[in-house]
């Protein structure tokens, strides 16, 4: 079986997530759990690695880090193997701990950060026999497990100084005050009280980033490509879209395959409306790496940054109902993955 491409660099952003051998479990007691977070909290401050969110669970546990030092791969080698150590000495046993290594998902962190963090957050209550409880028990339940990062997210009382609070926070709006907790708790929830899923995988490409094809074109210029890496020996290399780098490049494939003027696409009220939105959608995609969600609107008919979201949700939305609709934008796409 290939490896997954690992890519490391300064300020990398991982979830990374270890499961226990054969689905066994990792943690028997709260012995256990303490003493995986003081494992956790050493390494962290050896290696220099940040911990933005956490979350224990029986049989696997969840992290959200940040690598200043790109050193990832030796921080995790470290720190799984200290606890296997421990784990093994203390139950009398032996043998692999984890089941294979750590999956590590590199994370766009300016577009799904606060999402991936209410996904974290979450895991402690889609357990079976939670998940199937009404709203206001499974609240409870979510506010009564200590094994996570949420508690310090909620209560300033309860942070842990391995934890590092004030990036996801400040994402929810403002400084780590009373109300911004607040505000985080309701937004942790709301999918609680709604019954709705936290649909952070959407974007998943090729099962090793959550991100963008703009970010995707840049890890695979500034990484892939320049390792030279042979799609043969790692299959993933082909994941790593190289997709359109201007607005008229777009422009030009999309009234290609719709049959309409390029100026048409630009124009906010165009009649071909289908083609508009797919236009945008790709130009969200492909460039906000290199601008602004703002700039970007500006240069695409002074179209507000709310606008190109709400496009981006109804198009993916007709998409799962209009196969034809679909079957154009992935034609379309195609043109940069060949």
């Amino acid at each position: 079986m290939t490896r997954p491409i690992r890519i490391e660099y300064p300020d990398a952003w991982y979830h990374v997530t270890s499961r226990g051998n054969e689905r066994q479990n990792i943690f028997r007691d709260d012995r256990d759990r303490r003493k995986f977070l003081v494992i956790l909290a050493d390494n962290l401050d050896r290696f220099q690695v940040e911990l933005h969110g956490y979350a224990l669970m029986s049989n696997h546990f969840h992290l959200l880090l940040k690598t200043p030092d790109a050193n990832l791969k030796r921080f995790m080698q470290r720190f799984n193997t200290t606890y296997t150590v421990y784990f093994n000495r203390r139950h009398n046993r032996n043998g692999h701990l984890y089941q294979g290594r750590y999956k590590a998902i590199l994370v766009q962190a300016d577009t799904y950060l606060l999402e991936l963090s209410r996904y974290l957050h979450l895991n402690p209550i889609r357990i079976h026999k939670i998940a199937n409880l009404p709203a206001k028990e499974q609240l409870a339940e979510l506010q009564q497990y200590v094994w996570s990062s949420f508690p310090g997210y909620v209560s300033q009382k309860k942070q842990q100084d391995f934890v590092t609070y004030s990036q996801v926070l400040g994402m929810i709006g403002g400084k780590d005050s009373r109300d911004c907790r607040r505000r985080y708790r309701i937004f942790v929830e709301d999918p609680i009280r709604k019954k709705e899923e936290v649909a952070v995988w959407d974007d998943l490409q090729g099962q090793t980033v959550l991100g963008d094809d703009g970010f995707m074109k840049w890890l695979y210029e500034r990484f892939v490509e320049k390792q030279g890496l042979d799609e043969k020996e790692q299959p993933g290399v082909k994941d790593f879209r190289r997709g359109p780098e201007e607005i008229s490049e777009i422009a030009s494939a999309v009234a290609a395959e719709y049959e309409v003027a390029e100026t048409a696409l630009y124009k906010s009220r165009a009649a071909c409306r289908e083609a508009r939105g797919v236009f945008l959608e790709l130009c969200c995609r492909n460039l906000t790496r290199k601008m602004g969600l703002a700039e970007l609107g500006k240069e695409l008919g002074g179209i507000s940054s709310a606008a190109l979201c709400l496009n981006r949700k109804r198009l993916t939305a007709r998409m799962e109902e209009d196969a034809l609709l679909k079957k154009r934008y992935e034609r379309i796409m195609a043109r940069w993955l060949s």
